[in-house]
């Protein structure tokens, strides 16, 4: 095999301790350390942050000096940003993040003495159309052009889709006529293939860029890392070790009713993992933990990891002490993966109620902790959890009604001791089919076959 030269461009910052990492952060992190794992390849990456630092030479930070972040969706925490940006504000950013990315590629082609093999880009917004561009550059200095691969999950295929239905009048059919005009995904001239990370993925792309060639599009679900998540991530470690370590996140405007501490003997944990976006329905959970964790006398613990803007964080501290008056319910902020995973690991059932998750990647990571999980019935849970790993709460345009049903199914998990009955197939399932070095030999395979330099 010849050597071949990655490069990414990715959406989210990556996980490091006081930010939490969104799940392309999380994806593009994976794919960077599984590449360079290759035999023959070398991964440079560029994503962004607004504190991040790196003296990693595979590795710049597009520096953030404000809170809009590289890609939007529809919710609070992001979405009406970009769309709040005058054109030369936003002309600007893509200006300075284009600058960077030529740079950092042409940084890794120097020190590899190499063209870039692939160019892979995270979202199907302005990382996509950056690329897209340099490769225009590339062209007219009669340089040759790297192939781009596109992952089109999550919050930006969202927005798209909110412009292209109108469904808002403060998300018009700007960005979509920007991505149309350009032809960025007009047929695969510019785009080699799409990536999606679930099959309602891959439908919701189809329905936006209907131009783009079915062919070119593949089903690649995430990995996850499996020497992190796993059954035995707690150690030796007893379940109230792990609770008594466990450190509580500050609110930016302290609640006097919140708790000091964990209850470090909980005889049962509820784990929840994401940020503080409305679609990922974290409320929901809050209004359910309500009922069930007076089930048995204040024996069942329900820790939240994850975190969102000030605004939303203290909405979620005052829903959950102020107006629900939960006293078992525990912030813990942003987590390093270790500190997830056991967390994950020492649970009885990882509870995920967004609505149309563009994939799930933190139940497959609780999975792989051998955990069973609830989700919702939408979105790309519906690929993987089964009443074998765990149960699909159904969708219902009655919130109480979706409320009352994630409550039954979490006290059913709790009753029936799910983490027994189908924690170890949780397992299973994960760790046999959602590899990260599977899924990017899978992408190469794809995309670029047998092809070598």
């Amino acid at each position: 095999m010849g050597k071949r030269l990655f490069f990414q461009l990715g959406t989210n910052n990556w996980q490091r301790e006081g930010e939490f990492a969104p799940g392309s952060g999380i994806l593009h992190e994976s794919h960077h350390a599984a590449y360079n794992r290759m035999h023959g390849t070398r991964a440079y990456s560029v994503y962004p942050s607004t504190t991040q630092t790196s003296d990693d030479p595979l590795v710049r930070i597009f520096e953030l000096d404000h809170e809009v972040p590289i890609c939007e969706s529809v919710s609070p925490v992001s979405s009406y940003r970009f769309h709040s940006m005058s054109d030369d504000e936003f002309d600007r950013y893509v200006d300075r993040l284009t600058n960077i990315t030529r740079d950092a590629i042409a940084a890794a082609e120097e020190a590899e003495g190499m063209d870039v093999t692939l160019a892979v880009a995270h979202h199907c917004f302005l990382n996509p159309l950056v690329l897209a561009r340099l490769n225009a550059e590339r062209e007219a200095a009669g340089r040759s052009r790297f192939p781009i691969l596109c992952f089109v999950h999550g919050t930006a295929l969202k927005m798209f889709a909110h412009e292209q239905a109108g469904l808002d009048p403060e998300y018009p059919e700007r960005f979509l006529t920007l991505m149309r005009e350009e032809g960025v995904f007009s047929g695969a001239e510019k785009i080699e293939s799409c990536a999606a990370i679930s099959n309602e993925q891959l439908e919701k792309f189809a329905d936006v860029f209907g131009d783009y060639p079915r062919d070119k599009m593949i089903l690649s679900p995430n990995g996850y890392n499996l020497n992190v998540f796993t059954p035995n991530a707690a150690g030796d470690a007893s379940r109230k070790e792990v609770l008594g370590r466990v450190e509580l996140a500050s609110a930016p405007n302290p609640v006097s009713l919140a708790p000091t501490s964990v209850a470090a003997d909980a005889e049962k944990v509820v784990v929840f993992c994401g940020k503080f976006a409305d679609w990922k329905r974290l409320d929901a959970l809050l209004e359910a933990a309500s009922h069930y964790e007076n089930d048995d006398a204040g024996k069942t613990v329900t820790l939240v990891i994850g975190s969102g803007p000030d605004s939303a964080v203290d909405h979620y501290h005052r829903l959950a002490y102020e107006t629900l008056s939960l006293r078992n319910t525990y912030f813990l902020g942003p987590q390093p993966h270790a500190v997830i995973a056991r967390l994950n690991a020492i649970a009885d059932v990882g509870v995920y109620p967004s609505e149309s998750e563009p994939f799930g990647l933190v139940l497959i990571e609780a999975m792989g902790c051998g955990t069973p999980v609830i989700g919702a019935d939408s979105g790309g849970p519906k690929d993987f959890v089964t009443q074998e790993t765990g149960a699909l709460v159904p969708e219902s345009p009655d919130r109480a009604t979706f409320v009352a049903s994630l409550t039954q199914t979490v006290r059913e998990a709790l009753a029936e001791d799910w983490k027994h009955t189908k924690g170890p197939e949780a397992f299973r399932y994960a760790s046999s089919n959602f590899s990260i070095d599977g899924q990017c030999q899978g992408i190469i395979d794809a995309v670029l076959g047998n092809a070598t330099d």
